[in-house]
C-alpha cells in the first residue's frame, strides 16, 4: 500500500510538477482579497503594499510633473501620489480620470478630476492641454483591464510619456499572469502589453521594478527609453 501510494505520489508530480513558489505566494495573497482592504490614510487604494513602495521610488527617481493616471475608482492612489509629492516637496499634480464619480474621492489641490472615458477624444483633448510643455510625464494605466481598451490608452497616452519617465499598465497579472485564469473579459493588460511593445521600441519593460518578487503589474513598469 505504501509502495503504490509512493508510485501515484510520483505520478501526480509529473502530472501536475509544482508551481513556482513566487506565483503560489502570489496566488494566495490575491485571492485573500486583501489587497482589497489596503488602506492610505483612511482610503483604500486597492493595491498590493509592493508596488506602492515601487511608486514611492519611481516619484523619487524621476520628480514628474505630471502623473495622467486614468481609473480613479475612490481615489485613495490618487491621494497617496499627491502626498507623496508633498512630503518630497516637489511640484508634481495629478490629472486622474474615471467614468464614475465617487462620493467619497478626496480633495486635494494637487489632484484634479476628470469624468468620462479615457479614450474619448474630450477627455484627451483635456489632458494634452493640461500636459502641454511638462518637462516629465508619467502615465498609469488602471481603468477598464479588457486588452482592446488597455491596447487603446496605451496607443492614445504613449506619446504623452517623456523620456526617461514610465508609462505603467496596472493589473498585468490577472487572466492567469498568474491569477484571475476565469477573467471574464477575455485577454486582459499582459496581451495588450505583448501586442504594443513588438510595435514600440522606444519603451522596455523594467523588471527591477518587480525587485519584490510579487507584483501586480508584471511586464507593466514599460520605461520610455528613446
Amino acid at each position: 500500500m505504501i509502495f503504490v501510494k509512493r508510485i501515484l505520489a510520483r505520478i501526480n508530480r509529473v502530472i501536475n510538477p509544482p508551481k513556482n513558489i513566487e506565483d503560489e505566494f502570489h496566488a494566495k495573497y490575491y485571492y485573500s482579497k486583501v489587497w482589497a482592504e489596503t488602506y492610505f490614510l483612511g482610503k483604500k487604494v486597492f493595491k498590493c503594499p509592493n508596488d506602492l513602495w515601487i511608486y514611492q521610488e519611481l516619484l523619487w527617481e524621476i520628480k514628474p510633473d505630471v502623473i495622467i493616471e486614468c481609473g480613479t475608482f475612490h481615489g485613495g492612489s490618487a491621494l497617496y501620489y499627491a502626498k507623496l509629492f508633498d512630503i518630497m516637496d516637489l511640484p508634481g499634480k495629478i490629472i486622474t480620470i474615471d467614468v464614475d464619480a465617487m462620493p467619497d474621492m478626496p480633495e486635494h489641490e494637487r489632484i484634479t478630476y476628470l469624468l468620462g472615458s479615457s479614450t474619448s477624444p474630450e477627455i484627451i483633448e483635456k489632458v494634452k492641454n493640461a500636459v502641454k510643455n511638462k518637462k516629465t510625464v508619467m502615465v498609469i494605466l488602471d481603468s477598464d483591464h479588457s486588452k482592446d481598451h488597455v491596447l487603446k490608452e496605451l496607443e492614445l497616452y504613449h506619446n504623452l510619456v517623456t523620456r526617461g519617465s514610465y508609462l505603467v499598465v496596472e493589473d498585468s497579472n490577472i487572466n492567469g499572469h498568474p491569477v484571475y485564469s476565469g477573467f471574464g473579459q477575455g485577454p486582459g493588460p499582459m496581451e495588450a502589453i505583448e501586442e504594443f511593445l513588438p510595435k514600440h521600441p522606444e519603451f522596455e519593460v523594467d523588471k527591477q521594478k518587480e525587485k519584490f518578487l510579487m507584483s501586480f503589474n508584471p511586464n507593466g513598469y514599460l520605461k520610455r527609453v528613446m
